[in-house]
C-alpha cells in the first residue's frame, strides 16, 4: 500500500479519535455540569437508603396516672421489589409464613415501587420465621402498636386509632395533635452489592415522641360504673344503657360509660353502633327529670312555695284542653310532694304560672339545646325549640313535664349539677392535663370554669336539696335510698316518639339522676336505660338501683365516711 494512503488512513483515524474524545468530553461535561443534580440524585438513591424512625404516640392516663392507652413497639415486614430476583418464589415463601395469599403477594411485588408493606405488626413467631429466611429485598422495621391494657374500660371515652396510629374517635381523635409525635429518619450508605456501610457521620434525625394526656376519669369509678351498667343491661335487656358520673362542684367527669361496649384492641369484632358514645351523641326527652329545674324557676320568681298545696285532680285531669294523668290518684299535694311523687298534673298547674316567655328564658340559662363543649368529638346539642315555635299553652305544659325538649345524658347531668353546687352552671371537662413525653413537664388544661349563675344559692341548697332528698326517702326514688349516705335525686320516665309521630306506648326511657352525700356532694350520677324490657320501664325501678350502687361503691372508694358514723362522732 502506498505511503500516501497510509498517511490518509492514519489522519482519518486520528480525526475520528479526536472527535470521539471531544464527544466524550462534551458528554462528561454535560453529566458534570448540566445533569449534575440528576445523576447526583440517582447516585444517592443507589448508595443511600432513608430509613424512617417512627415516633411513639403518647399515652392516655386516668386522673391518678393509670395507663388507659399506650403504644408498644412491634415489627412489620416490608419489601423493595426492585431488589427481589425471584418474585414468585419470594411471594410463595412469605405467604406460607405470614398466612398471606401468594398470588396477591406476587401482584403486590410486581408493582413499580421501591417500598411496599407485606404485613404490619406481626408477632414474635412470624418475626423469627421471616428473619431466618433472609430473603433479598425483604426487611423488617420497628413500628408502634396502640394497646389498651384494660380492654373495654372507658372505651367510648378513649376511642381508637387506625393502623397508622391516627386518632379516629374519642380522646384519641380530639387530642391527636398532642398524642402524635413527629417521625425521624436516618440515611444508610450501601455498597454496590447493597450491603450496609457503617459510617460515623451518617445523617440522622431523631423522632419527637408524642406527649401524654391525663383525663379527669377515675379508672376505679369507671370500672364500678361499667360493672353496674352491665348488670342492669343483662337484667332489663334494653337497646342501650348510659351512665355519667360527675363531680358537681367543678364539672370533672369521673366516669362515662355505655352498654353495649367494645374492646378497642379488637375493633373488628364489634358493630359500629357499639362504638357510639351515647352520652354525647344521642338525645332523649328527659320526662320527669326536668321537673326539679322547672320548679326551681317557680321558686326563683316567687310563683310558688314548697309547702303550698295544689289539688292534683285524683290523677286525671284536662288542663288547657290537654288530658293528663298520674300513675297514682293524688288529691292535694304540697309542691314538695308534687316533685317527690312526680305528679304531671301538679307540675302542669305550677308550670302554667311561669308563662311561655319566663319559662323559656329560665330554662335557656341552662344551655339546653346547646353543646356542653366537652373535649370529645361527636357531641350534639339536643333540642330546645325557639320561643316563637312554642304553642300558646300546650308547649308550656309539655315542657313542664319534660316533653318537646331533648337532652343528651351529659347535657342534663351538667344542668342538674347546678342544684348540688349551689346554683352554678359548670362547664364539664374530661381532659385534665398534658404531660411531656419525658415526664418532666405537666400543663393543666383550663381550670374548672363557672359559666354563670343560673339559680339562687338559697333555692338550690335550702329548698331544692330537701325536696330531692324527699324523692329518695318517701317518693319515686326509694330504690336509690342508702342507709349510710343521704341521697338526693329525681326519677324520670319518658315515652319515645315513634316514626309516625306521637308517643309510643311500649317504648320508654327510664332514668334517674342523684347526688351524694346530699349536704356535701362529691358525686352526681345519671343513668338512662333506653327501651328496657322484661316488664318494667319506670326510672325508679330500672335506673335508680344502678345509681344507688354506683354512688355507694364510689363513695366507699373515695373514703367518704357514712353520715350516721359522722353523727355518732359528733
Amino acid at each position: 500500500m502506498p505511503l500516501k494512503k497510509h498517511k490518509f488512513l492514519a489522519n482519518i483515524t486520528g480525526v475520528l479519535l479526536i472527535l470521539a474524545f471531544l464527544a466524550l468530553a462534551v458528554h462528561l461535561g454535560s453529566i458534570q455540569l448540566i445533569d449534575h443534580d440528576k445523576y447526583s440524585k440517582l447516585a444517592r438513591v443507589q448508595q443511600c437508603k432513608k430509613v424512617d424512625l417512627p415516633a411513639r404516640r403518647g399515652s392516655i392516663l386516668d386522673r391518678n396516672g393509670l395507663t388507659l392507652a399506650e403504644s408498644l413497639q412491634v415489627d412489620s415486614v416490608y419489601a423493595d421489589p426492585s431488589e427481589i430476583d425471584d418474585i414468585p418464589a419470594t411471594a410463595h415463601r412469605l405467604g406460607a409464613i405470614l398466612k398471606l395469599n401468594a398470588s396477591k403477594l406476587t401482584k403486590l411485588l410486581n408493582k413499580d415501587k421501591r417500598f411496599v408493606w407485606i404485613k404490619r405488626k406481626i408477632g414474635d413467631e412470624e418475626l423469627n420465621a421471616v428473619t431466618k429466611l433472609s430473603l433479598k429485598g425483604v426487611s423488617v422495621k420497628h413500628e408502634y402498636h396502640r394497646f389498651y391494657p384494660n380492654g373495654s374500660l372507658g372505651s367510648h371515652v378513649l376511642g381508637f386509632t387506625n393502623i397508622d396510629e391516627k386518632g379516629l374517635e374519642g380522646i384519641e381523635l380530639s387530642f391527636d395533635d398532642v398524642l402524635s409525635g413527629e417521625p425521624g429518619y436516618k440515611l444508610i450508605n450501601r455498597d454496590a452489592l447493597q450491603r450496609q456501610i457503617i459510617t460515623p457521620e451518617a445523617e440522622i434525625l431523631l423522632p419527637r415522641h408524642g406527649n401524654h394526656v391525663a383525663l379527669t376519669i377515675d379508672a376505679n369509678i369507671q370500672q364500678i360504673t361499667e360493672d353496674e351498667l352491665e348488670i342492669a343491661y343483662e337484667k332489663w335487656k334494653p337497646l342501650s344503657a348510659t351512665a355519667v358520673v360527675m363531680n358537681p362542684m367543678n364539672g370533672e367527669v369521673l366516669a362515662m360509660a355505655n352498654y353495649p361496649t367494645f374492646d378497642p384492641n379488637h375493633l373488628k369484632k364489634y358493630p359500629p353502633h357499639a362504638r357510639r358514645n351515647l352520652a354525647i351523641t344521642d338525645s332523649y326527652e328527659p320526662g320527669s327529670l326536668i321537673k326539679p329545674i322547672v320548679i326551681s324557676g317557680a321558686f326563683e320568681h316567687g310563683l310558688a312555695k314548697p309547702e303550698e298545696v295544689v289539688f292534683c285532680e285524683h290523677g286525671n285531669a284536662v288542663i288547657e284542653g290537654r288530658r293528663l294523668g298520674d300513675t297514682h290518684a293524688y288529691g292535694n299535694l304540697t309542691i314538695s310532694d308534687i316533685i317527690a311523687n312526680s305528679s304531671n298534673i301538679g307540675m302542669a298547674k305550677v308550670g302554667l304560672r311561669m308563662g311561655n316567655e319566663r319559662m323559656y328564658r329560665y330554662l335557656k340559662q341552662f344551655n339546653l339545646g346547646e353543646k356542653t363543649g366537652i373535649e370529645l368529638p361527636g357531641e350534639i346539642g339536643g333540642i330546645f325549640r325557639p320561643l316563637k315555635q312554642w304553642s300558646k299553652k300546650y308547649s308550656l305544659i309539655s315542657v313542664s313535664i319534660g316533653h318537646e325538649i331533648a337532652v343528651t345524658p351529659l347535657q342534663f347531668v351538667t344542668a342538674f349539677c347546678s342544684i348540688p353546687n349551689g346554683g352554678q352552671l359548670i362547664k364539664p371537662k374530661i381532659a385534665k392535663s398534658t404531660i411531656s413525653n419525658d415526664n418532666k413537664r405537666k400543663e393543666e388544661f383550663r381550670p374548672a370554669q363557672d359559666i354563670k349563675r343560673v339559680m339562687n344559692p338559697n333555692v338550690a341548697r335550702s329548698i331544692m336539696n330537701p325536696i330531692l332528698m324527699k324523692v329518695v326517702t318517701d317518693g319515686t326514688g326509694k330504690n336509690a335510698y342508702l342507709q349510710d349516705f343521704d341521697v338526693a335525686g329525681k326519677t324520670g320516665t319518658s315515652q319515645k316518639i315513634h316514626g309516625g309521630g306521637g308517643y309510643s306506648h311500649d317504648k320508654h326511657v327510664g332514668s334517674f339522676v342523684a347526688y351524694a352525700p346530699a349536704e356535701r356532694p362529691r358525686i352526681c350520677v345519671l343513668v338512662m336505660i333506653n327501651e328496657p324490657r322484661n316488664g318494667e320501664y319506670y326510672g325508679g325501678t330500672v335506673a335508680a338501683p344502678v345509681v344507688r350502687e354506683i354512688i355507694l361503691r364510689s363513695l366507699i372508694y373515695l373514703g367518704e365516711e357514712p353520715a350516721k358514723f359522722k353523727m355518732a362522732m359528733q
